[in-house]
Formats: C-alpha cells, sequence, structure tokens
C-alpha cells in the first residue's frame, strides 16, 4: 500500500510542483494512504477516496481539512446474489457522512459525475422503489430493503451496518466528512442476539483491537468478529464456515476491517442492550481486503474437520493453545452464526459445561491432546450420503483423531481415512457423532493409563490393570469396521484375548465400562 503524509511543507511541495492540484480536487486512489499530520490544515474542494473489490484508499486524518472541503469515499460493493444461490451482496457501512443528517433519499442522489447511486443499486422488477440497500434487523432476524418512497426520510449513520449490492460489482458513493472521534452504535438482543454494525472511518481498524475494546459486551459464546465472505468459492480454509469468516482471538487474527465494510456481532444477553464503540486509536492503514476474497491465516495447533454430501460442505475447527480449557474461553470459542439456514451443518459442542451453544470454533488446551472426546452435531437431509474427512491439521503428527459413530458401533481414524454414512431419517443434533483425541504412538506397548495397559504382542492382546466394571472390548480395524469383540469381568486385572483370527497390521481397541472408557490403537505381527 503506497503512503502519503501530508505535512506543511509536503502540501506546499505539492503546489509548486503540480503534482496535485489541492485547490480542486485531491484524488486517493485504490491501495493508497494519505496520512494529514496533526496542525496540518488541507484546502481543497474535494477529495474523492476510490475503492476496488479487494483495495481501498485510506485517509488517516489527524489534522485538519478546510470546513468547506467535501469528501467522497466512492466504495466498491459486490454484484447482486442469484435466488437460490450463495453469494452475492456485501455488507458496508459510511465512511463519510454529511454533518447535518444523511437520509435514503441523500444517498441515492449522491454521484461521481457519471452514476448516481440510484442507478447502481438494483432495485425489484416487481417494485422499482424497493433497493438492494437496508439494515439488518434483529427483531425480525432479517434484512430490510429500503423503498425510496417510504422509506426517503430515514436517517442513515455512522457505525450501523448496510446489506448492499450492485448491479456488476461497481463502486457506490458516499459524501460527508471525516469522523475524528470516537463513535458508538447501540446493539441490542430482541428476537435474536445478531446485529449489524461498520467501520466509521475511511482507514482500516484494527480487528484486535476491536475486539478488546467491546469484548465486555459482547456475548461470551461469540466475543468475535463474523464477517460476510459471500460464500463464492472462499467457504473452505480456517476460519471460513459458509458465508462467513469468524475472526477472534484464534482466527484470522491479522485480517483487518476495511474501509466502509460492515459486520455481524453478537449481543451480550445478560442486558438487552449495549453499546459498541469505535474508537481513532483503532484506525491503521494496515489490511487488503473486505473478507470477500479471504486469506491465509495463521493455524498453529488446529484441526479442521469437514462434512460434505457431494453437493455442499460445511467445517467445524477445533484448535489447542495455552489459554484454553474444556470449557468456554470467550475469544477463543465461537458459536456458529444461526442468522442464515443451511441444507448441511456440521458443529461442536463444549466438552465441559456444554450448555447446547453450537460451536464453529472450539478450542482446547495442549494438556487436553489425549483421551478427550468432542461432541459433534451434525444436521442433514435424510437419503444422503455424508461423508467426514480432515479437511486440515496443523497437529502433531503423534495425535490421531477418531469419529466414533454410536448408532453404528463404528470407530475410524480420521488421519489416515474418511467416513461415510447414509442418512436413512434426516439428522439434527447431537449424540451420535464424537471425536476421539488421543497422542499415542505406533509401538507395540502402548500405555493407556497408569491403571490400565494394552498389550499388542504377535497375534495376542493382553488387558492389565484392574476392571472396576465388566468392560467391554471392542476392536476395530483401521477402515472402522468392528471385527471383534469380548467381554471381560469386573474385578479381573489380568486378560489375553486371542487375536490370531485377524490379519497383521493396525487396529483400534475401545475398552468401556461405567466407569471407565480407553481407546488405543496397537499393531499385530
Amino acid at each position: 500500500m503506497k503512503l502519503f503524509y501530508l505535512t506543511a511543507m509536503a502540501v506546499a511541495f505539492c503546489y509548486t510542483t503540480k503534482a496535485q492540484d489541492l485547490s480542486s480536487t485531491l484524488h486517493v486512489s485504490a491501495g493508497t494512504t494519505v496520512t494529514v499530520s496533526s496542525g496540518t490544515k488541507i484546502s481543497t474542494e474535494e477529495v474523492n477516496l476510490k475503492s476496488t473489490s479487494d483495495s481501498f484508499a485510506c485517509l488517516f486524518l489527524n489534522g485538519d481539512l478546510d470546513a468547506s472541503t467535501v469528501v467522497n469515499y466512492d466504495r466498491y460493493v459486490n454484484v447482486i446474489g442469484i435466488s437460490g444461490e450463495n453469494g452475492g451482496n456485501d455488507l458496508i457501512s459510511l465512511p463519510v457522512k454529511t454533518v447535518a443528517d444523511a437520509t435514503f433519499a441523500d444517498f441515492l442522489t449522491y454521484t461521481d459525475g457519471l452514476n448516481a447511486n440510484l442507478t447502481i443499486i438494483p432495485n425489484s422488477p416487481s417494485l422499482p422503489t424497493l433497493f438492494a440497500f437496508g439494515p439488518y434487523n434483529n427483531t425480525n432476524q432479517s434484512y430490510t430493503n429500503y423503498n425510496s418512497v417510504t422509506d426517503a426520510g430515514v436517517i442513515l449513520k455512522r457505525g450501523v451496518g448496510y446489506r448492499a449490492a450492485s448491479y456488476s460489482g461497481q463502486t457506490v458513493r458516499f459524501t460527508g466528512t471525516v469522523s475524528k472521534v470516537s463513535e458508538t452504535v447501540e446493539i441490542s438482543t430482541t428476537n435474536n442476539a445478531w446485529n449489524s454494525i461498520g467501520n466509521p472511518y475511511p482507514t482500516f481498524i484494527d480487528s484486535q483491537a476491536f475486539l478488546s475494546a467491546n469484548s465486555a459486551v459482547l456475548d461470551p459464546n461469540a466475543v468475535a468478529i463474523y464477517a460476510y465472505n459471500n460464500g463464492a468459492d472462499t467457504d473452505i480454509g480456517a476460519g471460513t464456515f459458509g458465508n462467513f469468516t469468524i475472526i477472534n482471538g484464534l482466527t484470522e487474527t491479522v485480517v483487518n476491517i476495511a474501509p466502509g465494510q460492515a459486520f455481524l456481532v453478537a449481543n451480550d444477553p445478560a442486558d438487552p442492550t449495549n453499546i459498541i464503540s469505535f474508537t481513532t486509536a483503532m484506525r491503521t492503514y494496515e489490511g487488503t481486503d473486505d473478507f470477500i476474497l479471504g486469506r491465509a491465516t495463521n493455524q498453529n495447533q488446529m484441526l479442521r474437520l469437514q462434512v460434505e454430501n457431494g453437493t455442499d460442505d460445511f467445517a467445524t475447527e477445533i484448535y489447542y493453545n495455552a489459554n484454553s480449557t474444556l470449557g468456554l474461553d470467550p475469544g477463543y470459542d465461537a458459536i456458529l452464526y444461526n442468522g442464515v439456514g443451511y441444507n448441511l451443518l456440521v458443529y461442536s459442542h463444549l466438552v465441559e459445561n456444554n450448555l447446547g451453544k453450537n460451536m464453529a470454533i472450539q478450542s482446547l488446551g495442549f494438556d487436553n491432546q489425549n483421551d478427550v472426546s468432542i461432541p459433534l452435531g451434525l444436521k442433514a437431509a435424510q437419503g444422503q450420503q455424508i461423508t467426514f474427512s480432515i479437511e486440515a491439521s496443523t497437529l502433531p503428527s503423534e495425535i490421531e483423531v477418531y469419529l466414533e459413530d454410536t448408532q453404528a458401533n463404528t470407530f475410524t481414524l480420521l488421519n489416515t481415512n474418511t467416513y461415510s454414512v447414509t442418512t436413512n431419517t434426516a439428522i439434527s443434533g447431537t449424540g451420535r457423532f464424537y471425536l476421539r483425541v488421543e497422542n499415542s504412538s505406533l509401538s507395540t506397548i502402548d500405555l493407556i493409563s497408569e491403571s490400565l495397559q494394552i498389550v499388542a504382542s504377535e497375534q495376542t492382546l493382553f488387558i492389565n490393570g484392574a476392571l472396576l466394571a465388566d468392560t467391554e472390548v471392542l476392536i476395530y480395524d483401521i477402515q472402522g469396521r468392528l471385527v471383534m469383540s469380548s467381554l471381560l469381568k469386573e474385578a479381573s486385572d489380568r486378560n489375553i484375548i486371542d487375536a490370531a483370527s485377524l490379519s497383521q497390521g493396525i487396529y483400534v481397541v475401545k475398552l468401556n465400562n461405567e466407569e471407565q472408557q480407553q481407546i488405543k490403537k496397537v499393531i499385530f505381527k
């Protein structure tokens, strides 16, 4: 990104060289930042800030503009979506605004000299006064489309997020002044906690600084920014879930919020209303895109589990770090955005203190990478073949991830296999599928715990240690098929199982009773 710092000396330079005639118009191209230093005053009729789909002009205003200077921001807006398909549309906010109240009718008349906004924003063929522009209504849990007749006098506000679209991926114009003060916007919980808000400055704002300043008023299950990414070929990769990218303390931490970019947050339900604050300290010139294109993220100790049905796919993520626990970790864990219906979903529930929240992201501690069972939720229609797989992982090689299907009584090592099941009935909820995470090696003697041992030697399985109840032993092959079972009596402390009928290879042994449950991988030679 090109950076220009305007001081008193720099302005004089511009005048003398005619590099930019500030007496008329200052044009700032996409990807360029102009910083007006404190104590400097710029006199020009207009400042025009430009943007493209992935590049944005920034005006970092610490000094002053002449009172008569008009600032225009030509903000790129995504092409309108097609009914029944993901993608299209955008969430935007006002990067500049007039000192007086700006109405929807005013906004439609703003023009770049060639096209007014009313010719760029699509309207309904059946009702030409209804435009693809309006805020999120959390009472109705839907977006509003403003009518140029009945909503002409509606006031547009800084800090509020609006859904918008253009006919072919064009820019719409915002006209007004630049805010140099903190801006606030109210969020609430009515029928649901989701609210659309947006960046009120013509600069990027630091996403982590925003979350730090506002974490106390956000839902503890969703201390995150939910950024609409349009779902078009971006619903893969860490941090993306359907049409949304989640920015929190773990995912997409380097992504900042572009000028005029809106997003969703969830209000803390403990209070019916709260105040979100944007401060000038959050401003930064660092950033590139507006969530639509996505970017790489720092995948540190992460597992991304995907389900797909041949036409659709969805994913959920499990993270491990030094600061998380088996319970809720605000700022690290994040619930799934439930404002949009999906035909296929996968999510997790918290391992401890589970309140039934559907988590898109669940974080655990590094010490939870062994003998931990994570409940999974699935939404799938009847008659579909659903396939589970590991889409991405940065877990150490010794961490093994198993998928347990309690209904089919199968146990599949996902590190090396996928698992498919055909839904005889529609599935919605938790209770059938679990992720089991184990830290093990391929040695022929594996310690399960201090009290129990599994020893595989030749074609024999030894179970050593006191059993606290009658115990079922299940042996699965590497494809997750149950190939042998046995029942061991309570209080026995040395048991031998003859596995001569099994071929040489890798197997998964599961011990289960009312008091103990252990899983281990062994090799029969």
